[in-house]
């Protein structure tokens, strides 16, 4: 590695017992350029290299770096950077923003309201009543269940609740899902993109219902936690998220993808309806083969059918079709 910052500060003028008198020795400043930077392959720094314009040696004596003082000023340097990399990797989506204060989790204990996973398909909302060993700690659920969970289970605590009684989740799932209205996501991405800002739950819930207690908090959570289109996880540490607003080109992409994925929800259900109907009608009522496959779509899923019944489906695709209209008859 090739260091040379803070050279100057560092440099000390040797000579050896016959070289001339200090007064005689030609003592210059150099002017030093940059030519490149050069990436330390460990520590992913990058470090000017400078070279001086002028050679260090003289006719009188030569000038060089003290090789301690150099190693210092190099291990000092190292340190800053590590500082400013740590501490540029807590700032927020804009601004300077500190992520590191928005990811403070709430300590959890008795009383408290909160989200977790109960499987990789079920997320519950529960009530904390106590410890249960060094890290978990048992709830009851919104289903009356009491179980023990681990902290990585958690994907939420609601704000401001204290003592909640268990009694009164189903009551309060219920008022947080009337709550819910996806185009409040659309006027908040518009905002906070235009701002280049974050945002987290309570934030949105301000932004959005004009106020942050719990019940519009969580609301403002399940928007976000949920949503597939406006937003990303800019940054998560245990049951704290932040997120940052799409950008416009994603946003259209991601919007055409589900369009089109509800065009074809569509249209495999109608197809499911009219094999249904054809199945109901009396033998000599039912529509003839043929008027199955003039339509390229609907003969498609009639070959894929076909294929699926003997177990000689051409590709992938053709048995993924005929499991959907298998799963939905």
């Amino acid at each position: 590695m090739i260091m040379a910052v803070r050279v100057v500060n560092t440099c000390s003028i040797v000579r050896s017992t016959t070289s001339p008198p200090v007064a005689a020795f030609q003592c210059r400043f150099y002017h030093f350029r940059t030519l490149q930077l050069r990436c330390h392959s460990k520590s992913g720094f990058r470090f000017p290299i400078f070279l001086s314009e002028q050679q260090f040696l003289s006719h009188a004596g030569f000038r060089s770096c003290s090789v301690h003082s150099l190693v210092d000023s190099v291990m000092k340097e190292l340190k800053t950077m590590r500082k400013r990399k740590r501490v540029s990797a807590k700032v927020g989506f804009s601004g300077g923003e500190l992520l590191v204060k928005k990811l403070e989790n709430q300590v959890l204990q008795k009383g408290l309201l909160l989200e977790f996973k109960k499987d990789s398909d079920r997320i519950l909302l529960a009530v904390a009543q106590r410890p249960d060993g060094k890290k978990n700690w048992m709830v009851s659920d919104q289903n009356g269940v009491s179980c023990s969970i681990k902290p990585q289970q958690i994907t939420f605590i609601v704000p401001g609740v204290e003592n909640f009684d268990h009694s009164e989740i189903s009551q309060f799932l219920q008022k947080a899902q009337d709550n819910l209205d996806p185009a409040l996501l659309e006027f908040a991405w518009v905002e906070l993109l235009e701002k280049n800002k974050s945002v987290t739950a309570e934030e949105l819930a301000e932004m959005t219902f004009g106020s942050a207690e719990p019940l519009e908090s969580y609301c403002a959570h399940l928007l976000l936690s949920k949503d597939e289109i406006y937003f990303s996880v800019l940054a998560t540490k245990g049951s704290r998220s932040i997120y940052a607003p799409r950008s416009t080109a994603q946003v259209e992409e991601l919007l055409r993808r589900k369009l089109a994925k509800e065009a074809a929800e569509k249209e495999l259900q109608e197809f499911v309806q009219q094999l249904m109907s054809a199945k109901a009608m009396p033998a000599h009522d039912k529509p003839l083969k043929s008027s199955w496959m003039v339509e390229e779509k609907v003969r498609y899923k009639i070959e894929s059918l076909e294929a699926y019944a003997i177990d000689a489906c051409k590709d992938d695709d053709q048995k993924k079709t005929a499991g959907m209209v298998t799963c939905l008859t």
